[in-house]
């Protein structure tokens, strides 16, 4: 039985211990999840670096996969279209209707509304899929990085505006960043206001998908860097949680899609139609 004085002079040597795995911990981390990028020295899985998996920590992989799974699921349900669509068809179907009927039509009238279904049906269904693959072991969260945010941010941009212009016209446009019934004496105020508010909406939308996507990922992996550092058998109320979050980032990763769609649908809906 160690004694007293004993576990006391062997108590740095624990501390010097556990502060070296943190210190791992702490770079996997940073270099998994706040970069993205691969190093030889750094773990793609659990405490194992698999050189070959280096890959699948760059964005543009991730992008490219992404687009991939988007592309395939398209090409599965036009093999099932016909007079009864069956298979990932008819789910597409219903999902294309559900775009379409509570985020489109709702926010931006009919014409528009269905002109730009196909696009908020891709652009949910593209971050949907980064933000899901983020949870498998293999892949990083491409949206977890806030380069990738702000393109599909600055997408909404061109949307926004490039549809403005088509609808519209230039004078229309111009419109659009004038407030519905304003006094004149306050439109040399306001009309720059207006300009700034449709950056600034772009910018909260790159903020909100990085955000949250970054913050439960760095979140499950000090969960499990604390198990690592105290044991299983203390860890087992850590790993109960680790369990209960990762199913919480499901929800998360489907909610986000959702709310950067709907955000995208309503701002856009403010250039087309400024009147309402």
């Amino acid at each position: 039985m160690v004694s007293i004085r004993t576990r006391f002079f062997l108590a740095p040597v624990g501390v010097i211990m556990n502060a070296s795995r943190q210190e791992q911990i702490r770079a996997f981390i940073e270099e998994h999840v706040l970069t993205h990028t691969g190093s030889a020295d750094v773990w793609n899985l659990p405490f194992v670096h698999v050189k070959a998996l280096d890959w699948f920590r760059f964005d543009w992989v991730m992008l490219l996969v992404g687009l991939a799974v988007v592309t395939a699921l398209g090409l599965a349900a036009r093999r099932g279209r016909g007079p009864a669509p069956k298979g990932w068809a008819n789910a597409l179907e219903a999902y294309v209707a559900f775009i379409r009927n509570h985020i489109a039509l709702p926010h931006l009238g009919d014409s528009a509304g269905r002109e730009l279904t196909p696009y908020f049906c891709t652009l949910f269904l593209f971050i949907l899929v980064l933000n899901l693959l983020g949870l498998c072991p293999l892949f990083s969260t491409a949206t977890g990085c806030i380069s990738v945010t702000a393109g599909l941010a600055t997408m909404f941009l061109a949307v926004a505006v490039g549809y403005t212009l088509r609808c519209r016209g230039l004078r229309g446009l111009a419109m659009a960043f004038v407030p519905h019934g304003v006094p004149g004496w306050l439109l040399p105020m306001m009309v720059p206001l207006e300009v700034l508010s449709l950056f600034v909406r772009a910018f909260a939308l790159t903020i909100r998908l990085f955000a949250n996507m970054l913050a439960g990922h760095i979140l499950i992996f000090a969960l499990v860097g604390m198990i690592t550092i105290t044991g299983v058998a203390m860890g087992l109320p850590l790993l109960a949680m680790v369990v209960a979050l990762f199913f919480f980032e499901i929800f998360v990763g489907i909610f986000q899609a959702y709310i950067f769609t709907l955000l995208s649908a309503v701002f856009t809906g403010l250039m087309v139609n400024p009147e309402h």
